[in-house]
């Protein structure tokens, strides 16, 4: 596996879950303070419409919030260290196209200089992918994918 450990690619990605929950918590309490000032500065019609995208800005922030919270929720649940020749959620999979770890949807990370794509079980891919064993391949947008090990 290259010196590519796998609790290595879960503190990443933990900490990358961690970093978007702050970057959006500050972004969400950004938009208040610029509502708060637009009130103090502001009056009639102009007031109003700033005030209701502020609003609109924050709901879509919260949202954003909610949804990242639900993936860190699921992602504290997996078991990753649970042994299985089938590929399950958790499961770190080498494949002819690269490393795949099936656990949450958050894009390819890179670690110890290896591309990781961190998939959802119920993406397409991940959809495909689980409980096949290692040997067993899967064809993803008309391209063969080969199971090489799983971790």
């Amino acid at each position: 596996m290259k010196d590519l450990k796998k609790e290595n690619i879960i503190a990443t990605a933990r900490n990358l879950l961690q970093s978007k929950l702050i970057e959006l918590e500050k972004a969400i309490f950004n938009v208040q303070n610029a509502a708060n000032e637009e009130s103090k500065s502001s009056m009639g019609d102009k007031y109003e419409t700033g005030r209701a995208m502020a609003q609109n800005d924050r709901a879509m922030l919260e949202n954003q919030k909610n949804e990242l919270l639900k993936d860190i929720s699921t992602f504290e649940n997996i078991n990753f260290e649970q042994e299985t020749e089938f590929i399950k959620s958790g499961s770190l999979v080498q494949t002819s196209i690269g490393y795949i770890l099936v656990s949450v949807s958050l894009g390819k990370i890179v670690e110890d200089g290896v591309n990781v794509m961190l998939i959802s079980s119920a993406s397409p891919l991940g959809t495909e992918l689980t409980g096949k064993k290692i040997k067993d391949s899967v064809t993803m947008n008309s391209r063969p994918i080969q199971i090489l090990a799983i971790y």
